[in-house]
């Protein structure tokens, strides 16, 4: 009966090990995915332009599940004509407004590296606040990877000793 709990035991270390590593890379994944967004919620890339909006549509429901009511919005619009090199009118949407724009009026907006169009953070406390958004779940995934890698260094520890007591 003991060798039987011993053995669920060392499976359940198994399975949160397992697990923990999971979760530690999923949310390293979510660190990267926020940090590639935020150069483009930033304008970094190098694409910004400003726009024009002409109009706007909610592209999500009017409600939130927090019981709010800010939809996010998709804004068309031609791109500013003294940026447009094209000679005619440049039509594009950018996705990710939280509130109505003012019509007529410029807006800056920059291609995030998979294409879309989005507002670039236009407050201080907003750039900060984009910027510093990946080391949360980078701080998390820190603390989540620490289990699988105590477990693997021990492991190791334990191999280098068993070889080292049978020479």
């Amino acid at each position: 009966m003991i060798k039987q709990t011993t053995v669920r035991t060392g499976r359940k270390q198994v399975f949160g090990t397992v697990l923990c590593g999971v979760i530690a890379l999923s949310l390293f994944g979510v660190a990267v995915y926020m940090a590639v967004s935020a150069v483009g919620r930033l304008g970094l890339v190098g694409n910004e332009l400003t726009m024009r909006v002409t109009d706007c549509e909610a592209s999500a429901p009017a409600t939130t599940s927090r019981g709010g009511s800010h939809p996010d919005l998709d804004c068309k619009g031609f791109v500013d004509p003294a940026q447009d090199s094209g000679g005619g009118t440049r039509w594009i949407t950018a996705t990710g407004f939280s509130s109505e724009p003012v019509f007529g009026a410029p807006v800056k907006v920059a291609k995030e590296p998979w294409g879309t169009w989005v507002p670039v953070d236009q407050g201080d406390w907003n750039r900060l606040g984009r910027a510093l958004s990946p080391l949360i779940p980078l701080a998390v995934a820190g603390l989540f990877a620490k289990v699988p890698v105590a477990v693997y260094r021990g492991r190791r520890k334990s191999r280098r000793l068993a070889a080292g007591a049978s020479a």
